[in-house]
């Protein structure tokens, strides 16, 4: 019966020294978009949130996309939202402050959200992905095209 109980007592250990070093990037959930801004959004939402928010300083709708250029915050200086056909938000393209340089900006996204993005790595997430292209950080929610699955036409 002693023998039992150090098996149980070993075994509880073992699980607890795995919960606790279980890497975060598995328990991260990637950000549904930047500040309150979310993917999915119609364009009159957005808009309104960035007519009343003291935290949005100055945007301007041009075409098809909105900008805005982001104050109050160290790592990122412009914000691009771009929407579908549908008045849809699909995307948010965040270009990084110089001044950090790219490397910190993304240790320190990476550290907030529990994710390991790089230059060279696209993170995907059921219908979205997050992705550095030279110093823009791009969070895109797929297109009905790209949700499609790999069988082919039926």
């Amino acid at each position: 019966m002693d023998l039992g109980c150090r098996r149980v007592g070993l075994l509880i250990l073992v699980l607890l020294v795995f919960s606790l070093s279980c890497p975060s990037f598995l328990l991260a959930k990637m950000p549904e978009g930047y500040k309150d801004i979310k993917l999915g959004m119609k364009r009159s939402q957005i808009v309104e949130l960035l007519s009343k928010s003291p935290s949005h300083y100055s945007f301007e709708e041009l075409g098809e996309d909105i900008t805005e250029v982001i104050r109050g915050d160290n790592l990122f200086r412009f914000a691009i939202y771009r929407f579908n056909s549908e008045d849809e938000l699909t995307e948010i393209d965040l270009q990084m402050r110089e001044i950090m340089g790219r490397d910190r900006v993304l240790e320190i996204y990476n550290t907030e959200h529990g994710l390991t993005l790089s230059p060279n790595k696209v993170s995907v997430e059921a219908n979205k992905s997050i992705e550095v292209k030279e110093n823009r950080l791009i969070i895109k929610l797929a297109s009905d095209r790209d949700k499609r699955s790999a069988k082919g036409p039926k």
